[in-house]
């Protein structure tokens, strides 16, 4: 349906008295009003599973169909329902509960200098059975150390107080790529920020329009939400419309600029934005992978190797934080072993079509090869990169599924971490990377891998397994590194997904176990992988209508266990 500028004007004059309305709710209120669009998404999850498989020409895929259960309605039910629990804590106590208490952290030094930090653990998640479905992991939300874990605690009591009362109209700017991006985004402005939200999405995404409607239903009602579809025109307008506020993105550099800057780069020193608003947004990343070298098992090398190829093949890789750069040390002696497995897995799968706008010429261009007539993409794992003759590769984040090994010289842990990290640095983003660490090493060699993934700059650091499991947490903040300008917004400004409403916060650390059993069922290669992911989104819905959810969890345990 073609979207006016009146349609928007009266969209937005709804949202603001919603927004109003809002602000007046206290915490108990909202955490309520979060729990019952949990029940209204689980109700149509299949409904929503469905009409992303048909946008991405993948309907009858199971692998298709368990990505976009777990991106779409399992992120969004986790979100919301963390949300709803941390609300209940503000309204009995005053501040969320983390899974431990603060504590001071190692400080770190980074290139803009030493700062001071406080942990707080976020996983597992109270009431959703996180023993079971991240059985082993840990995350880390670090935050800047304001003098002490007293202090801490009064500026995180201060943040739940304000934050949620900021007010206003936010209109969020959905990517194409994943249909849960804009809900979720959408969900951390109102609960998160007290916005009401014009939610713009992606052209690829209007025949999701109504099912949206349906998943957000007591948003709707709330004067909370509005739902339209369309292209730049659509976006322009909204972001022009007088009573938005704020601006949220996910999308590219070429989106962020012609929305603050009025178009692309270079601009003269002291060029003022176009845009008098602020914006937040989450422009991607060329996603480095850096495997330390050492001596792994066969079980550790194989899951190593398995969750990288997955991590590639993910959405068929059209995700901005899909594995685009392996780097391994040259002289590992496990280096072709562990890269004949991740190109043995890759090499398997069937191709996956280029549904994405672009795809196939971005392909083209970055292989230089002629895409297939048939329109589907061939996996490229092309390894051994030479960076100073292949340019191309790592000069910005290709959307498709491409992924290269970069090898890099290292005569010792020591020698090889200091490499790493200053190549990743160089990189296009600082969204996300993660580390593979080998195990049973002497104090000395695991204490410095500890400082690279406690030093590399990047908003979400995953040791052991894929950066991405931090998003699908709902609990970890999802955004860049700090330090982002309106010039130089690198991966993007500013957090969402922080329902525990943490203030100062500088990144955060996800650790996994070397190997793990049963195999995660979002492998593109589990067989039971759909199901598992269905069952997940029914227990969650389980929880949200006020039952337990064990019921929904035991039904799982067959298709875990052959998996």
């Amino acid at each position: 349906m073609h979207v006016t500028s009146d349609d928007l004007t009266a969209a937005c004059t709804r949202l603001a008295a919603g927004a109003t309305r809002h602000a007046g709710r206290d915490a108990g209120s909202r955490a309520a009003l979060a729990r019952s669009t949990a029940v209204a998404v689980a109700r149509v999850a299949d409904e929503w599973v469905a009409t992303a498989l048909a946008i991405k020409s993948a309907s009858g895929s199971a692998v298709a169909a368990a990505e976009e259960t777990a991106t779409g309605p399992i992120a969004t039910l986790r979100l919301l329902l963390i949300s709803a629990r941390a609300l209940a804590d503000v309204a009995a106590r005053g501040v969320p509960r983390g899974a431990g208490a603060p504590r001071v952290f190692n400080a770190v030094t980074g290139r803009a200098g030493p700062v001071s930090l406080i942990g707080v653990d976020v996983l597992p998640e109270p009431g959703l059975h996180d023993a079971a479905i991240a059985a082993g992991m840990k995350a880390t939300v670090r935050c800047v150390d304001p003098g002490g874990t007293a202090a801490f605690a009064r500026s995180w009591a201060e943040e739940a107080r304000t934050r949620p009362a900021s007010g206003g109209v936010a209109v969020v700017l959905g990517a194409g790529n994943v249909t849960g991006l804009a809900v979720a985004d959408s969900v951390a402005q109102i609960f998160e920020h007290g916005r009401a939200v014009l939610v713009k999405l992606h052209p690829l995404h209007a025949p999701l329009a109504d099912t949206l409607r349906a998943a957000l239903a007591p948003l709707v009602a709330a004067d909370l939400v509005a739902i339209v579809a369309g292209g730049a025109d659509v976006a322009a307008q909204a972001v022009a419309e007088p009573r938005i506020t704020h601006v949220h993105l996910t999308g590219g550099q070429a989106a962020f600029d012609a929305i603050v800057w009025g178009g692309p780069g270079p601009r003269p020193a002291g060029a003022v934005p176009r845009l008098a608003k602020p914006i937040t947004c989450e422009l991607g990343n060329v996603t480095p992978w850096i495997i330390v070298p050492g001596r792994y098992t066969p079980r550790q090398l194989r899951h190593q190797a398995d969750v990288v190829a997955a991590s590639i093949a993910n959405n068929a890789s059209f995700n901005c934080i899909a594995t685009k750069c392996v780097v391994t040390c040259r002289s590992w002696e496990q280096r072709d072993e562990f890269l004949s497995l991740v190109a043995g897995r890759l090499a398997a799968l069937q191709p996956r079509p280029a549904w994405y706008p672009g795809a196939a010429a971005a392909w083209e261009t970055v292989t230089g090869r002629p895409a297939p007539a048939d329109g589907t993409l061939p996996w490229v794992f092309h390894v051994g990169l030479d960076r100073d003759r292949e340019p191309r590769w790592l000069e910005r984040e290709w959307f498709g599924p491409v992924a290269v090994e970069t090898p890099l010289a290292g005569d010792s842990i020591d020698d090889f971490c200091s490499r790493a990290m200053a190549f990743v640095h160089t990189l296009p983003g600082a969204l996300a990377a993660s580390v593979t660490a080998p195990s049973g090493l002497d104090a000395h060699a695991a204490r410095r891998i500890d400082l690279l993934v406690e030093h590399l700059e990047y908003g979400v650091v995953a040791c052991n397994t894929w950066s991405a499991l931090a998003y699908s947490f709902g609990s970890v903040p999802w955004g860049g590194f700090p330090g982002a300008t309106l010039a130089e917004p690198k991966s993007g400004i500013g957090r969402v997904h922080d329902p525990l409403l943490l203030p100062l916060v500088h990144n955060a650390i996800i650790r996994a176990p070397l190997e793990s059993w049963p195999k995660p069922p979002w492998f593109p290669w589990h067989p039971h992988g759909a199901v598992l992911a269905r069952g997940v989104a029914e227990m969650y819905g389980s929880i949200a209508a006020g039952r337990s959810g064990v019921w929904e969890l035991l039904r799982m345990l067959p298709g875990v266990l052959r998996g």
